[in-house]
């Protein structure tokens, strides 16, 4: 193969290479672009949607209904002298049978799950007010 030759087959695969990564980096400038002005978009409805609503006054209120619920309520039912029915599972003949049981007690019964909901909205306001 003459050198002439093998400079007009370098130099268009070069060429070609060369062409290809540029038409790679203009595609994802393109891309690039889309995706920041998709994202513009998204920033921009959840601004708006955040002006519009009263999330924080719901969240607020529901934070203030748990909390009633876990330190006043206990408080006041136990004055007042209420009943409260609690169910309480039987089994019978080493576990083969099981059944349900209603008790009423005195004063107020805080659930587990009213617990776990304390202790998820303190966890909540604890975290976000370590990134502020």
């Amino acid at each position: 193969m003459n050198p002439e030759l093998i400079a007009l087959l370098g130099g268009g695969v070069s060429g070609f290479v060369m062409k290809l990564i540029a038409a790679q980096v203009e595609n994802q400038a393109r891309a690039l672009a889309a995706v920041e002005r998709r994202q513009s978009l998204v920033d921009d409805s959840a601004d708006r949607a955040a002006a519009r609503s009263n999330g924080v006054l719901v969240r607020r209120f529901l934070v203030f209904v748990v909390f009633f619920a876990i330190i006043i309520a206990p408080f006041i039912m136990s004055f007042v002298g209420i009943d409260v029915s609690v169910q309480k599972e039987t089994s019978k003949l080493f576990g083969l049978f099981k059944g349900a049981q209603w008790e009423q007690v005195q004063g107020y019964v805080i659930l587990p799950e009213v617990r776990q909901t304390a202790l998820a909205i303190v966890g909540f306001y604890f975290g976000s007010s370590q990134v502020k």
